[in-house]
């Protein structure tokens, strides 16, 4: 298994991937400062061919810690923000290399 990803199978065809922790954001930030940013991940696996899998990867409450409470009850406080392509394709990088899988085009991140 990929390391930094828990993956716990739902049916054949469909797997969640349980983040466990907060990764800097290459997209999100503020004052220039990567904010910390989490998701849930549903990987889809399609069978094409005999050989061939299609991997698909599905996001949902995709969002980013924008800060700690200080009252009592403490906490933190989270804004939901829009998933992106780059942390679905950094999981399929992970799964190509723990399969050996040459040929998959380099992460092009935003300037």
């Amino acid at each position: 298994m990929p390391t930094g990803l828990n993956i716990h199978c739902c049916n054949e065809t469909e797997y969640d991937i349980l983040q466990g922790r907060f990764t800097k954001s290459r997209v999100y930030q503020w004052l220039y400062t990567p904010l910390e940013y989490t998701a849930d991940f549903k990987l889809r696996l399609t069978p094409i061919s005999g050989n061939k899998t299609q991997v698909d990867v599905v996001t949902s409450d995709s969002k980013v810690r924008i800060g700690s409470s200080f009252s009592a009850h403490g906490g933190d406080y989270y804004e939901r923000v829009a998933p992106t392509t780059i942390e679905e394709y950094t999981i399929l990088s992970k799964i190509g290399q723990a399969l050996g899988q040459p040929g998959m085009p380099a992460l092009l991140l935003p300037k």
